[in-house]
């Protein structure tokens, strides 16, 4: 029994961390808080406009991609900069491969938005 506890202390610990987590990039990253912002947004355009379970799939799909990017992104920026103090090509370049799996992302988010948006309107 003791190791189960120990089990289910270690699961608690972990889902905290995980939350502490998405608290720190709320508070402290401005590219997450705009990311979530326009989650909320783009959920209550599409629960207003009734789309369809298939559809909310794709959407919720493709908020999900973002946001985890977008923590990725940031947890990599910052690895970056603790590591490296001064401008460095091989930062730059990583920073700027991260930022784009963000892109990616956005495009994709885009990509459903518009898709479901134009077959309602045509």
């Amino acid at each position: 029994m003791g190791s189960l506890t120990k089990i289910a202390k270690r699961t608690v610990y972990k889902f905290q961390s995980a939350f502490e987590g998405i608290k720190a990039g709320l508070l402290y990253d401005r590219s997450i808080l705009i990311q979530v912002v326009l989650a909320v947004i783009t959920v209550s355009i599409f629960a207003w406009i009734k789309i369809s379970t298939v559809e909310w799939l794709f959407v919720l799909s493709a908020i999900f991609s973002v946001l985890i990017t977008e923590f990725l992104n940031s947890a990599v920026e910052d690895v970056c900069d603790l590591l490296v103090d001064k401008y460095d090509l091989h930062v730059k370049e990583i920073k700027d491969i991260a930022a784009s799996a963000v892109l990616l992302a956005a495009v994709y988010a885009s990509l459903v938005a518009g898709i479901i948006l134009i077959g309602r309107i045509l």
